[in-house]
């Protein structure tokens, strides 16, 4: 099973209002993390907090793709490409 396969049945299993088992899951991540020094977790709690909020809007598919992005900065700018 390949990271993207194994992260989108992460989400499925995350994708519940049962408040108990997220926190168990998040407890369980962010032990895992800390285990093997992952420094996101040193970063401060709102900054988590967004990267999180972003991450859930990836998944919801709530992106504008780079090229658009990139088209519309040429163009407010008057940028050549």
């Amino acid at each position: 099973m390949g990271t993207s396969e194994l992260r989108d049945k992460i989400i499925q299993l995350l994708d519940t209002d049962n408040v108990s088992y997220l926190e168990d899951v998040f407890d369980f991540a962010k032990n895992k993390r800390i285990e093997t020094g992952d420094s996101f977790l040193e970063l401060p709690t709102e900054i988590q907090e967004l990267i999180h909020e972003s991450i859930a809007q990836a998944a919801r598919g709530e992106v504008t793709p780079h090229a658009e992005v990139m088209a519309e900065v040429r163009k407010k700018y008057n940028l050549a490409k």
